[in-house]
């Protein structure tokens, strides 16, 4: 059976490309709105860089330079504690994806095109549009979404430099992580909180007292940043198509790798682990239990009573009720 793969994130070229040891594969990428994913870093599980490496990848060619177990977190309390994690790496967003497009177009079994039109109604159809979902009927997703802005500096970082932190703001949270020569600094609030405040994202974490954040950061200017939706997200839908990763189910960056999630989710598909019906069944299991666990990360924050907070666990329990 041919498999169609609609987007050309690093979920769908993944996916596109363990598909194509079973059979052929079209992978749908407008070329219109194909564009350059915008600089940032991601942290992946030690294991999904092992699939990388099998697909062709080399770890330099991504950024990954170090293998991190801990992480310097301040969530409950304003105090940061070191805790420790399942190995992982930082990536360079950027890189991943030109790499896995390259070896999409070398693939013999892959080719491109840029619309629905000649796919046979019989091949197996997977939604990897993020996000957008662009087979779903509709989206669930909070009123006040959560919107991630970061930037990324460039230097020369120490492997300590380069470590995960994580603080919780009265308004949402911020985190960084780095690479041997990028340091990004992530910070996710509210809609409603980006347009009732001001400042650089440095400005808002030395306001809510985070300043031990930016401990060894280059000095920015007056920087903003970039970024789009981190709150948590689910599709539904009817028709032939099934989606994977973010189009399926967005986790919430505090509990979760979006990534190493979707790719997984993806894999299972054509290693035999997964059933359609039985991939489905283990969706609606996850975003249960990703709920759950993001209710008690919310009600342990420092700052759950804050009216942000408390609207997030508002759609929580509604969603889990």
């Amino acid at each position: 059976m041919e498999t169609v793969v609609l987007g050309g994130g690093p979920v769908g070229l993944t996916t596109a490309l363990i598909a194509a040891r079973y059979g052929q594969v079209v992978i749908i990428l407008p070329q219109r709105t194909r564009t350059l994913p915008t600089l940032r870093i991601d942290c992946v599980p030690v294991a999904l860089l092992a699939l990388f490496v099998e697909l062709g990848l080399h770890p330099s060619q991504l950024g990954a330079s170090a293998v991190h177990d801990r992480r310097l977190v301040a969530w409950n309390s304003v105090t940061p504690e070191v805790v420790r994690s399942a190995g992982t790496v930082h990536i360079l967003r950027p890189a991943l994806e030109n790499c896995l497009l390259e070896r999409a177009r070398e693939h013999r079994a892959i080719r491109f095109a840029t619309s629905l039109g000649a796919i046979p109604p019989e091949s197996r159809l997977l939604d990897a549009t993020g996000r957008r979902a662009i087979t779903a009927d509709c989206r669930c997703r909070p009123e006040n979404p959560a919107i991630l802005r970061a930037i990324v500096l460039r230097g020369v970082f120490s492997r300590a430099q380069q470590a995960f932190r994580l603080a919780s703001l009265p308004t949402g949270y911020a985190y960084r992580l780095g690479t041997r020569d990028r340091l990004m600094l992530g910070v996710v609030q509210g809609r409603q909180q980006w347009r009732e405040n001001v400042g650089s994202l440095t400005d808002r974490v030395r306001r809510s007292g985070a300043e031990w954040l930016l401990a060894g950061m280059p000095c920015t200017a007056h920087e903003v940043g970039v970024g789009g939706v981190a709150s948590v997200q689910w599709a539904r839908g009817t028709g032939q198509a099934i989606r994977i990763g973010d189009a399926a189910f967005a986790r919430d960056a505090l509990a979760s790798q979006g990534i190493a999630n979707g790719i997984s989710a993806g894999l299972s598909l054509f290693e035999g682990l997964d059933a359609e019906q039985s991939y489905c069944s283990r969706t609606r299991t996850e975003i249960l239990s990703h709920l759950t666990n993001l209710q008690g990360l919310v009600r342990n924050c420092a700052h759950w009573m804050h009216p942000f907070w408390q609207g997030y666990a508002d759609f929580l329990k509604s969603a889990l009720w």
